[in-house]
């Protein structure tokens, strides 16, 4: 309701329509990833969150799901994100949705991990997880694929066949030793929170301020949901409900471009937005906008033309 009121040329109902349609919202994520971002040095970061939505009945696809927010379950949608940063830019990937009786959250991660590997050629210096993430098969998969992980472990995790709680009384050490699944690895533990990484050559202090990198993705779900409108999201359908978000995440990513490019903060951008309106140039919008026209009217849909950023 309140995007057509925005627009004023487009009908509400126009819009519901649009949502139901059957194309991707994925692919235009994808389209404004490889248009705005130039790949280089950086890491990839994959976490959930969730969506609340108490007073919803009809919705596709809700569950109580635990909101490490709200430090308790909460009634709505849980989804898996990929983002990728170099501690200033943060570009989101994409995005799965977790479902009761569906994949696992670390099965939806490996599948993102897949997919950026082999469909977005995306090659980080390391991964950063939460503990929900590092399993066994997700870190073997990793090190076969020669990829770096820094990653949070629980208290329960084995290294040389004991628990971690159980290893050393000290609250600070850093030690080298063996997970349950045969990776070599530097486990370092700084007060109640063990954190890992299979990169051997970092020290104790690097791998605290890698880890610290994740909450990068936090920064991407408060601009969704404060200045997109994330979770406002009222539509029935999964398929009506991943396009909005998709979209989200691609105005992320212009947002973040103009951010990073202007050495502006997205509040700030959005001021100029409000008081010069149209007059405000926007680049990256500009962009996003050449390379979907130009995808548009590419032979049979295989000739893409947009900017990749070193990619064809």
């Amino acid at each position: 309701m309140a995007l057509a009121e925005a627009l004023a040329t487009v009908s509400h109902d126009r819009l519901t329509r649009l949502l139901q349609g059957d194309w991707s919202g994925q692919t235009l994520l994808e389209l404004a990833v490889r248009t705005l971002l130039t790949w280089e040095r950086g890491d990839l970061i994959i976490d959930d969150t969730v969506m609340p939505k108490p007073f919803a009945t009809v919705i596709e696809g809700l569950a109580w799901v635990f909101s490490s927010q709200e430090h308790k379950p909460v009634y709505g949608l849980s989804l898996v994100l990929l983002v990728w940063t170099n501690g200033t830019l943060r570009i989101p990937l994409g995005m799965r949705l977790w479902r009761t009786g569906g994949l696992s959250k670390s099965a939806l991660a490996l599948e993102w991990l897949s997919d950026a590997r082999h469909r977005l050629r995306c090659r980080p210096e390391s991964g950063l997880f939460d503990a929900w993430y590092p399993s066994k098969v997700l870190l073997q998969r990793l090190r076969d694929d020669g990829w770096y992980v820094v990653c949070r472990l629980n208290k329960h995790r084995r290294v040389h066949g004991h628990a971690l709680r159980h290893h050393r009384r000290h609250p600070y050490w850093a030690e080298y030793g063996r997970l349950s699944g045969g990776l070599n690895v530097l486990v370092v533990r700084y007060g109640q929170q063990y954190e890992a990484t299979n990169r051997l050559t970092l020290v104790a202090p690097e791998v605290r301020r890698l880890h610290r990198w994740r909450a990068q993705i936090e920064a991407v779900m408060r601009v969704c949901t404060d200045q997109r409108g994330l979770s406002g999201g009222q539509a029935r359908f999964i398929r009506a409900q991943q396009h909005p978000i998709s979209g989200c995440l691609a105005a992320c990513c212009v947002l973040e471009r103009e951010r990073h490019d202007r050495h502006l903060s997205i509040s700030q951008r959005k001021r100029l937005l409000s008081f010069q309106g149209r007059s405000v140039a926007l680049p990256a919008l500009e962009r996003l906008r050449t390379a979907a026209y130009c995808l548009k009217y590419s032979w049979n849909g295989q000739q893409l033309c947009y900017g990749m950023g070193g990619h064809s």
